[in-house]
């Protein structure tokens, strides 16, 4: 995914320059856990409107995609171990919304961490879903177990009843787990659990794995399916999507036929049609992207192959590739997109040069993809000259989309320093602009925003994904 690496590079830098502060310790709520070292300051909820975090945090695990850029922003801020605003960090429905998104971001094992301290489970059906979910989908389905039998509310309820069944079926309680399953499907029916549960009880052949939930999962486990299969991916959520991605090659696995390796990462990268298609396949492809920036030899498609590098993480490799570009004709390229390249090399890496965002506005008169990516890196800053000014003032990017009160309320947060606030309005306005992420003139705005606000990370992430989604613009 595109942010993994990269985040975790720039925010290394980050972190050295904390400023470290001696302070009184709050008493733990459900917020103050860390799932990781995030690099993010221990106050990161610090004066955060409670009413912002009640509206935004549930709907992260809600059915609303976010693009994988805003996706690691959402996972960063809530691996985060922070106290959380007055009346929030201690409400254990705002606890488990914490954890039901942590799971939702495909950081089950994080949250199960979080989660195995958090009290109020029993009393709770939210928490009590988000430990069970948690603890499935780590493989552990005994804690699952015990969470669904010390659950005193909602018993009735569909989870719960799918669950207990799978629980009674792994006890051994066939009959009670064939009534139970009944219950359930008379309530909701579900066709992937329904077949699942219907061999397990029955012993039949149970087609393929189903990762849509940890329940289903559990079950593909114990009826031993591969869930790892092209048609388990398929059925994948975001929760089960690390589950069955396959394990990033070794640059050793790759072997010494660097142009099969090339010829076969090219036609994966361009059979993407979609942004996050690209950073799935930019991933996959990073190792034999790195052994040939290695190699140094001439590439069939250089600015492709470095896109993917930094869509990866792997900046270097980039700079690699594009510092070799040094002929007048370069394949499959043109001026401009070596601009654009030069710019996403510069975001990625944190530098923004301002000769590299001169460029890109001068040639920003030769179409609007060098408007759009001149806006995007200007919003991490550097500094133009009148001209470039001049210029820059010209270009029309179209109207925003992003609602204009919660821009102003991201701003304000930014002016103040409130690094949380900010994090869940610029969420908040990401959601509404679905999978791919804001439009860019909306995208400009946000990572301005959250640079100032001094998620500079988080910042570079978001644009970096806005100039590699400018292949797919419609």
């Amino acid at each position: 995914m595109l942010s993994s690496s990269l985040v975790l590079s720039l925010s290394g830098a980050a972190r050295a320059q904390e400023e470290v502060k001696v302070k009184t310790l709050a008493a733990p709520d459900y917020f103050s856990g860390a799932v990781a070292d995030t690099g993010l300051p221990g106050d990161l909820w610090k004066e955060t409107a409670p009413g912002i975090m009640r509206d935004v945090l549930p709907k992260l695990a809600g059915p609303k995609p976010l693009s994988p850029a805003f996706a690691s922003l959402a996972r960063r801020a809530l691996s985060t171990g922070s106290n959380g605003p007055a009346g929030v960090g201690d409400d254990v429905e705002m606890g488990a919304a914490r954890g039901l998104a942590l799971i939702a971001l495909g950081e089950a094992k994080g949250a199960d961490a979080i989660l195995d301290r958090a009290t109020g489970g029993p009393g709770s059906s939210a928490m009590s879903m988000a430990q069970a979910e948690a603890a499935l989908i780590s493989g552990n389905d005994d804690k699952a177990c015990q969470v669904e039998q010390a659950l005193t509310v909602d018993r009735g309820a569909a989870y719960w009843l799918r669950l207990r069944a799978f629980c009674q079926l792994k006890a051994g309680q066939t009959d009670a787990a064939q009534l139970t399953f009944q219950l359930a499907q008379q309530q909701t029916k579900d066709a992937d659990y329904a077949r699942l549960m219907s061999a397990a009880l029955a012993g039949t052949p149970p087609g393929a794995a189903n990762l849509k939930n940890g329940v289903n999962y559990a079950l593909s486990r114990r009826l031993s399916q591969d869930v790892q299969s092209a048609a388990a991916l398929a059925s994948a959520s975001p929760a089960l999507k690390p589950v069955a991605a396959a394990p990033m090659a070794q640059a050793a696995d790759i072997g010494h036929d660097l142009t099969a390796a090339e010829a076969s990462d090219l036609a994966f990268l361009r059979q993407a049609k979609t942004l996050p298609a690209f950073l799935e396949a930019a991933r996959a492809a990073a190792p034999s992207i790195a052994a040939l920036a290695t190699a140094g030899g001439p590439l069939q498609d250089p600015v492709l192959l470095a896109r993917a590098a930094v869509a990866a993480g792997d900046v270097a490799s980039a700079q690699a590739i594009r510092g070799r570009l040094t002929q007048d004709v370069i394949p499959g390229a043109t001026a401009t997109d070596l601009a654009i390249l030069d710019a996403l090399i510069a975001a990625g890496s944190g530098k923004v040069d301002n000769q590299v965002l001169a460029n890109l506005v001068s040639r920003g008169a030769t179409g609007k993809p060098a408007q759009t990516a001149a806006v995007l890196l200007s919003s991490l800053g550097g500094t133009m000259d009148a001209d470039t000014r001049t210029q820059f003032a010209t270009f029309e990017l179209g109207k925003p989309a992003a609602s204009a009160a919660r821009v102003q309320v991201l701003e304000d947060a930014a002016g103040a320093k409130r690094k949380g606030e900010a994090a869940l309005l610029a969420l908040s306005l990401a959601l509404d602009a679905g999978a791919n992420g804001p439009a860019p003139v909306d995208r400009a705005r946000i990572a301005h925003a959250l640079n100032r606000a001094g998620l500079s990370v988080d910042a570079r992430v978001v644009v970096v994904e806005g100039l590699l989604g400018l292949a797919y613009a419609k």
